[in-house]
């Protein structure tokens, strides 16, 4: 396919070549200036999507991204569970004492919960996902 793509890139950039050629000549004459014009703009069109033709596809790209550092964003997934497990089990931890206790624990589960809040963001961002 992507040789495909390449022969096709190809042909486009040699339309493009013969237009800009043509263009150029109609510029040259002063008659034919109005049409000189837009014929070299298509030609700059022409050039880009022979460009975007030899380009890899945006899921090509991702396919590869995924398949190089999917073993890793799998580990910061499983960090970053045990994370948000171990802020919620200090949460209800908190949430079951009583009376004057419990608006201390309360506020050191949430500070926990935070933590790990921080803690996710930071795996997440050393892996870059």
């Amino acid at each position: 396919m992507r040789l495909a793509r390449g022969f096709g890139a190809a042909g486009v950039f040699l339309l493009a070549t013969v237009l800009m050629i043509v263009s150029l000549v109609c510029c040259v004459t002063v008659v034919l200036l109005p049409l000189g014009i837009p014929l070299a703009l298509l030609a700059m069109r022409l050039y880009g999507k022979g460009t975007k033709m030899l380009l890899p596809r945006p899921q090509e790209v991702q396919r590869g991204l995924h398949k190089l550092w999917g073993r890793k964003t799998k580990k910061v997934r499983k960090d970053t569970a045990s994370e948000v497990k171990g802020a919620r089990k200090s949460f209800r931890k908190a949430r079951k004492g009583a009376g004057d206790q419990f608006e201390g624990a309360t506020k050191s589960a949430r500070k926990a919960r935070k933590n790990a809040g921080r803690r996710v963001r930071k795996l997440r961002k050393a892996a870059h996902v």
